[in-house]
């Protein structure tokens, strides 16, 4: 919160005291599909997806890493049934708290509403970004944006991982990865 937000002593006092530190092992599920998700997710270390099942496949929507927030937003907000899970991709360490403490820490903090109000407003540009960059780029050019601005989930999430979520099938990533080393 300090890289974008001037807190004093009193502000870092109320945030830590309604989150929840929270540590996890790899391929942990924090929260299950078919259930409404109980938590947002501050991520201290580590890597995180969401995903949810297809046909039998899974789909994943979202990787976050360290110093980002991640949940199920709709299922978060509306108190609805997921169909999503949250799983540890690596070991993590994470901060996490319910959607009522975090209705009362917005109601007892400007400085949290304000920094609440960026990151929201971050997360809806990247995820515009992202939903133009998969209906018009080609599967090479969303690969090379990941590792452009994405480097440490390349280097520490599964393939598998990283070609659904940029929306194509495995072979193809690495049929991509081995046309750019050689």
């Amino acid at each position: 919160m300090r890289e974008i937000i001037h807190l004093d002593a009193s502000d870092i006092e109320i945030v830590e005291s309604f989150f929840e530190p929270l540590f996890c092992d790899k391929g942990q599920i924090l929260e299950a599909e078919n259930k409404p998700v109980k938590y947002l997710y501050f991520i201290n270390s580590g890597f995180i997806r969401i995903f949810y099942n297809e046909n039998g496949n899974e789909q994943t929507t979202h990787i976050n890493c360290p110093s980002g927030f991640i949940t199920s937003f709709n299922s978060f907000i509306n108190g609805t049934i997921s169909n999503e899970n949250i799983e540890c991709i690596t070991y993590c360490e994470v901060l996490r708290i319910t959607k009522n403490n975090l209705d009362i820490l917005c109601g007892k903090s400007q400085k949290w509403t304000d920094f609440a109000r960026i990151v929201y407003e971050n997360s809806v540009i990247y995820n515009e970004q992202r939903t133009k960059d998969i209906m018009n780029l080609s599967a090479e050019a969303r690969y090379l944006n990941l590792l452009k601005y994405n480097p440490d989930i390349i280097q520490n999430v599964p393939l598998q991982y990283i070609a659904s979520f940029i929306g194509i099938k495995p072979e193809s990533l690495s049929r991509i990865r081995r046309k750019l080393i050689s």
